[in-house]
Parts: C-alpha cells; structure tokens; sequence
C-alpha cells in the first residue's frame, strides 16, 4: 500500500458524495475511514479528534482490522474518523458507554492481542479501563455500507439497496485499507450482507474455517481473516459471543500458522 492512502482515502468520500448528491441523496452524509490517531479535545459538547500518525501507525502494525458496520445510528452526520466512543461529557468515564462502542472495544481489544496460542479472558477484555485506551490507540479503520445517517435499526431491503447502489465506492473503500483482519458486522437472522459483499465483490475465495461454527473466513490467496459478526447493539450475550468469536479467531492463526 502507499503512503499516500489517507488522500486516496479522502478521494473515494469525495466521489461517493457526488454521487449521493447526484441522486438527491446527500443528506447527513458522514466521512469514515481510518480512525484518527491525533489529539483528543472536548468542544461543543463533545469528544473529538486530530488527524495524526494513523496511517503510519495503520501500515507498520503487525496485525490492522478494518470494522464495517451498516450506518451511522445519528440524527447528524460527523466524521467518524474522530470516532472515540467516550460519552459525550467532559468528565467522561470509560465503564461507561452504549452496547455499541462497548463491543467493539472488547472485540478489538480480543483481535489485535490474540496470537495462534492465546486470546484475552473476557473479564479482562471487558475491562473498558484496558480496551478504551485501547480502542483510541489502536490501528483500527471503520467504515459505514451507509453513509447517510439512520436509526436505531435498518432493514434488510434498504442495507442491501444502499450497498448495491454505491458498491463501487465501498468496493474500493474497502480495497485500499487491505486490513488483515476484516469484522463483519452485519449478520442479522443468520445472513450477513455485509460478509456476502466482502465475499463477492473483494475476496472471492473466502471460505469458512472448520471448527468455528461460521464466524470466522479465511482468504488462502491473501492471508486475510474476515469475522462474521453479529451488529455491536444487538441483544446478545457479551461474553457467550466474545469467547465464540476470539476462540475461533484463535484457531483460525492456529492454522495459519501450520498451514
């Protein structure tokens, strides 16, 4: 990858904007991308954050993960490359926060530590203490299917038009960052589409890795290891799918490191 990935980046917005604004479609339309590794600063209310050494960080890490989720649950757009997932108030605490950013700390924290030997208990991974830090340091890139802002749940029908519709963008979003670890969080009923995206249109030899009960996939021509997950909201046991998830992750380097 080149070092000018964060341009490119920027390029790939700009055009998929255009596009959204083509098809009167542009309202609260929020930038994502690799999370800004800069100082952290409270104003108007709220957390934000610099750009930094976050591509640096991104392309000397030993292990990158990219996490794609459907859309931004807001009524307005902000760029979540400040992404910090502190609540919104100056004396923040991290113990404190919605199911959402409280997932994806314990399923990064989970990802990023895990070798063929070993993954994080959950109790220390739920330590938000240790994977809030984390989470804010860490060489991490997430990406919306959806730009445009939505509620609290999207249906099926409107993830799969939006994905279709702008697939080039994404496409090409997702190629940049070429993450060695891709989490997928988009499974609802048992079919994700955003997992069936990744397979079709980016690594087209996927496949499941035996013995972790469908959540982890494996690209043999790549390397690369795409996570089959639920959405960070959903009503599920935090520690049942954390131990599914990084046992099976866990496993998946095992046979990587055999292969």
């Amino acid at each position: 990858m080149k070092s000018c990935m964060k341009k490119s980046e920027q390029q790939i917005l700009d055009a998929w904007r255009e596009e959204a604004e083509r098809l009167h479609d542009a309202q609260e339309f929020s930038e994502d991308g690799i999370l800004y590794r800069g100082k952290i600063f409270f104003e108007d209310n709220a957390w934000h954050r610099e750009t930094g050494d976050e591509e640096t960080l991104w392309l000397k890490a030993e292990r990158n993960l990219l996490i794609i989720t459907k859309e931004l649950n807001d009524t307005e757009a902000w760029n979540i490359r400040e992404e910090t997932g502190r609540p919104n108030v100056i004396d923040f605490s991290y113990q404190k926060g919605v199911p959402f950013i409280k997932n994806l700390r314990m399923w990064s924290y989970g990802i990023l530590h895990s070798t063929p030997n070993y993954y994080p208990d959950f109790e220390e991974a739920r330590n938000m203490e240790l994977s809030g830090p984390f989470f804010e340091k860490a060489p991490i890139a997430h990406v919306n299917c959806k730009k445009q802002c939505g509620g609290a749940a999207i249906s099926q029908k409107t993830l799969s038009e939006y994905i279709n519709r702008y697939s080039r963008f994404l496409k090409e979003q997702i190629a940049l960052y070429d993450a060695d670890v891709i989490l997928c969080c988009g499974n609802a009923n048992g079919q994700n589409l955003i997992l069936n995206f990744v397979k079709s249109q980016y690594l087209e030899d996927l496949c499941p890795v035996d013995g972790t009960d469908g959540w982890i996939y494996y690209s043999p021509s790549t390397g690369k290891v795409v996570i089959d997950s639920y959405h960070p909201s959903a009503r599920i046991g935090y520690e049942e799918t954390y131990y599914a998830m990084m046992s099976g992750f866990m496993l998946t380097l095992k046979n990587m490191e055999n292969a």
